[in-house]
């Protein structure tokens, strides 16, 4: 009962990041395909899925927004690009392990900027004078660090 106590703030906590970083990377997918998405299914969902994972010894997980633009950026719109860009992420991180580490951490680094570069909305830059200034620091602090 005492670990249970420990570990239940730090399980609920994750377990909100994973909804709000879904969230987003649905509400984006949203804009980029002009769709309309349900956001109550999408969050039962996932907790279903969390809870059956983590019954069986899994990991939690949730929608990936990088891995989700790249997606539908690249022409996916339905659910068969998901199940293989997830089945082929299986592939790799289960069968492909020792291929994987032989990359540098400099080669993952680049593509994670690239991706970056890719999936920024460069015209927020335009739209500065447009928002509050506390939201410009924020987006400008963001996009230093």
């Amino acid at each position: 009962l005492e670990t249970l106590m420990i570990i239940l703030p730090y399980s609920l906590g994750l377990a909100v990041v994973g909804l709000l970083e879904s969230m987003m990377t649905a509400t984006i997918v949203d804009e980029f395909t002009d769709t309309g998405s349900d956001k109550n299914r999408e969050c039962k969902g996932q907790g279903i899925a969390n809870i059956a994972s983590g019954l069986l010894g899994g990991m939690a997980g949730c929608a990936m927004i990088g891995q989700s633009v790249i997606n539908v950026k690249s022409g996916g719109r339905g659910r068969l690009s998901t199940f293989i860009a997830g089945f082929l992420l299986l592939i790799m991180v289960v069968f492909l392990d020792d291929l994987i580490s032989q990359i540098p951490m400099a080669a993952l680094v680049a593509v994670m900027i690239m991706v970056s570069i890719g999936t920024f909305s460069w015209e927020s830059i335009i739209n500065l004078k447009k928002h509050p200034l506390s939201t410009n620091i924020v987006m400008l602090a963001t996009v230093s660090i």
